[in-house]
């Protein structure tokens, strides 16, 4: 009587159960061009719903934006219509190589169904490129050698997209007959070079055309004078010199616009008559980072120039930097910008601030690997990582140039678990050469301390996690059982438990037999991690 009670239990739940609304998560994925008119009719979501019903009465439905999207609305004649407003890329995502706009809509009668619409907005070739100059004049000492590399100011084209951006460079040269040059684009490194091929002819002139082109006969011009002196090998022959070819800047306040500053020199002992001569700064344009950054041409200081547009997630951006004479010769220098990566740089304590200018205060910064990072200030370790590896980056300042880093561990532990390693006057790195045991060690606290006369210090704690590489074992290897014929089946003959150092309880019980396999019976008894034999 019981059983029937059940069963009609369950058939009464299953028809419940289908007269609860049901749910239905659909993904669309569409593309649209950039600039289309006001009112352009995007996607008709009866063309991506399986449901005959829909598709003959659009009554009574309800249709609404989880969130509002506002380059997008709702057909009020037809709200299975999705219509847009007109959209420039440009502004929309001014520094993206793609551009994606995400848009949550659910429809609500007998079922509801979220769709989840994403929408790749394609640029169209609305820029052309365009030089900052129409006319670049330069000066070659006659003895260059051949090889040499002249770096051209490249035009800046707002379409970022593959398809429409600046495709390529040639030259005019119109009549000259002898040119000794030859025009290298390096589009993956953003390089635009003039090498020298053949020797130069003293007191001789230049005059060509350089012509930019985007792909669809959009192109814009300029016009460029070298001039070829004679006997000047030691006057205007070599570009300025940048103090470094690397410069690594690590910014953690973003209410700042000011990131840095790079510099270059005269070479006083070849540019004897350059010493005098303004340096002037620039940033090479990159479609990865167009327009973020901003230098002054004179000083060489950089600025950002709109923090919204930073990815703050572990990136760091690198940009390329020329110094030149106003009518000579240039170089290049890298800059790598780090900002605030994760939240780790909110745990400073009131005595360590950041400064840009020269009177920094003592601090340590901490840079955590979002590998390790779960919680600010903590990092997490499998034991047994694989090693070496790198498990934090410092970022030390400090009012002296003369100073010392210290590290304690807050237990007695053999110096080569850790190497610190300097990579620079101000970045270090914390390299893990052996690795841990959690059953030995749980976890660790490091101290890192800047000049002990004051004390600057910054701790944080390594937690070691868990896994299973200890082995289970029973408490016997051999088990012997006495059983009575005749016996009322089933019964429990013994209870089994295994112990595992890693305390994972991540047991699975198994039983083998020869002979007789259907007699006995392993039970799993999940809420104790035991197993029964029946």
């Amino acid at each position: 009587m019981i059983k029937y009670l059940l069963l009609i239990l369950i058939i009464i739940i299953i028809i419940n159960i289908n007269k609860i609304k049901s749910f239905e998560e659909i993904s669309i994925e569409i593309s649209i061009k950039e600039e289309e008119e006001n009112g352009t009719i995007i996607v008709d979501l009866r063309s991506y719903i399986k449901s005959e019903y829909i598709l003959n009465n659009s009554n009574g439905y309800i249709i609404k934006f989880v969130r509002p999207c506002l380059n997008f609305y709702i057909d009020k004649e037809n709200l299975f219509k999705i219509r847009s407003f007109k959209i420039d890329r440009e502004k929309l995502c001014p520094y993206d190589k793609y551009c994606y706009l995400n848009c949550d809509l659910y429809i609500e009668k007998e079922e509801i169904k979220l769709i989840k619409l994403k929408i790749n907005i394609e640029d169209i070739n609305d820029h052309k490129p365009k030089f900052k100059k129409k006319y670049y004049s330069y000066e070659f000492d006659e003895n260059i050698l051949i090889g040499y590399r002249l770096q051209l100011e490249q035009a800046e084209d707002k379409d970022l997209s593959e398809k429409n951006s600046i495709k390529n460079y040639y030259l005019n040269l119109f009549n000259i007959t002898y040119f000794p040059f030859k025009l290298n684009y390096d589009k993956k490194n953003h390089l635009l070079e003039l090498i020298l091929i053949k020797n130069l002819e003293k007191n001789k002139k230049y005059l060509f055309e350089l012509i930019v082109n985007d792909g669809e006969n959009e192109e814009d011009k300029c016009l460029i004078e070298i001039n070829i002196l004679q006997n000047q090998q030691y006057n205007n022959n070599l570009p300025p010199i940048f103090d470094f070819n690397l410069y690594k800047f690590n910014i953690f306040n973003l209410n700042k616009t000011f990131i840095g500053k790079v510099h270059a020199k005269n070479d006083f002992y070849i540019n004897l008559n350059n010493n005098n001569k303004q340096i002037y700064y620039r940033i090479i344009p990159l479609i990865e980072n167009s327009n973020l950054f901003q230098i002054n041409e004179t000083t060489g200081e950089i600025y950002l120039n709109d923090k919204q547009q930073i990815n703050l997630f572990d990136k760091f951006y690198e940009i390329f930097i020329e110094a030149f004479y106003l009518n000579y010769l240039s170089s290049l220098t890298t800059v790598q910008i780090y900002f605030n990566l994760t939240s780790q740089f909110n745990n400073n304590n009131n005595n360590n601030h950041y400064h840009n200018d020269d009177k920094q205060e003592n601090f340590i910064q901490i840079l955590i690997p979002k590998l390790f990072q779960k919680i600010d200030n903590k990092i997490f370790i499998k034991e047994n990582i694989s090693v070496p590896i790198t498990i934090l980056q410092l970022f030390i300042s400090s009012s002296s140039s003369f100073y010392s880093l210290d590290m304690i561990t807050s237990i007695n532990i053999d110096k080569n678990y850790f190497y610190l390693k300097k990579l620079d006057q101000q970045l270090f790195e914390l390299i893990l050469l052996k690795t841990f045991d959690y059953e030995l060690i749980q976890n660790i606290y490091l101290d890192f301390i800047l000049n002990k006369q004051n004390l600057t210090k910054k701790s944080i704690e390594i937690i070691i996690e868990n896994i299973n590489d200890c082995q289970p074992f029973f408490n016997q290897t051999n088990y012997f059982f006495h059983i009575q014929e005749n016996n009322q089946i089933p019964f429990l003959i013994y209870t089994f438990q295994a112990f595992d150092y890693d305390y994972l309880n991540q047991f699975i019980y198994q039983i083998q037999t020869s002979g007789l396999i259907y007699l006995f019976i392993l039970f799993f008894l999940t809420n104790i991690f035991k197993s029964n034999i029946i």
